[in-house]
């Protein structure tokens, strides 16, 4: 019970630099600031008094973030729930979703990692997977950018981590790094614009926590999910054949699925589906 008292706080301290990183870094800003609010000011209807005006005749544009600092109860966003503390003082806004949602979700996938892992030093090594694939989600679907400042060490920790898989061989990791990125690259000139670079090398990230042939199920899992809610959104009119779908959330949620299930990961998904 205290393992896993523990194992919850760790995945929620790591939710919360996860919520502030992906407040930071997409606006080039420094990871050692203090938190700050990072919501759209927005000057119409009911959501005017968010101007956070800097005198009375210029208010700040409509594409500008609110930057106001969070006192300490708020750089936690569930701390902040509780206690109250979800809007900005300066721009009236809440924190949004986005933070709540991260700060829940990531104990709960350290968790699942040690129900299939246990504690050992390779759990950890999927914890800070863990950590890098939820960030890249969040960046890619606020943004659409899956940033070289993330993936890029990222790719460097899942080189460094390849020979402690109890899964597959260091050889295994690095062949899977290269056929995801061969793949995807393949891809991304067959798409012309379709897929970006990020894609690419988030691939080549994957490859190197699943190894081979995990990747090709990751991949494949992966470009299926992302075909099937592209189809449902295209039914429902919530989007057309112009919109832009991000991949990489798809992707992530593949190949995470992959790096903790493995081959059993087909079995996993018809016992949920009964």
């Amino acid at each position: 019970m205290i393992s896993v008292l523990v194992i919850v706080l760790a995945g929620w301290l790591a939710g919360v630099f996860i919520n502030h990183a992906a407040n930071v870094l997409p606006l080039k800003a420094s990871l050692f600031q203090r938190p700050f609010c990072k919501r759209r000011l927005n000057f119409e209807g009911p959501e005017a008094i968010s101007t956070a005006h800097r005198d009375d005749a210029q208010p700040a544009r409509p594409a500008e973030y609110c930057r106001a600092a969070r006192p300490p109860l708020a750089w936690s966003a569930v701390v902040a729930f509780v206690a109250r503390r979800y809007r900005c003082r300066t721009c009236a806004r809440s924190m949004g979703l986005r933070p709540l949602l991260v700060e829940l979700v990531t104990p709960a996938l350290f968790l699942l990692a040690y129900r299939q892992f246990g504690l050992s030093g390779y759990v950890a090594l999927v914890w800070l997977y863990t950590v890098m694939l939820v960030l890249l989600t969040v960046t890619d679907l606020e943004h659409r950018l899956i940033q070289h400042k993330v993936i890029l060490p990222a790719i460097l920790l899942g080189l460094a981590g390849s020979p402690f898989s109890p899964l597959f061989t260091w050889q295994q990791a690095i062949f899977g790094g290269a056929v995801g990125f061969v793949i995807f690259y393949a891809l991304a000139l067959l798409a012309r614009g379709g897929l970006g670079e990020g894609d690419v090398t988030l691939s080549a990230f994957l490859g190197l926590i699943v190894g081979f042939p995990g990747v090709i199920l990751a991949l494949l899992y992966g470009v299926l999910l992302g075909g099937a809610v592209s189809v449902i959104l295209l039914i429902t009119r919530r989007a057309t054949m112009k919109t832009f779908i991000p991949y990489g959330p798809f992707l992530i949620l593949a190949g995470w699925a992959v790096m903790v299930w493995n081959e059993s990961l087909p079995a996993v998904i018809w016992q949920a589906g009964r």
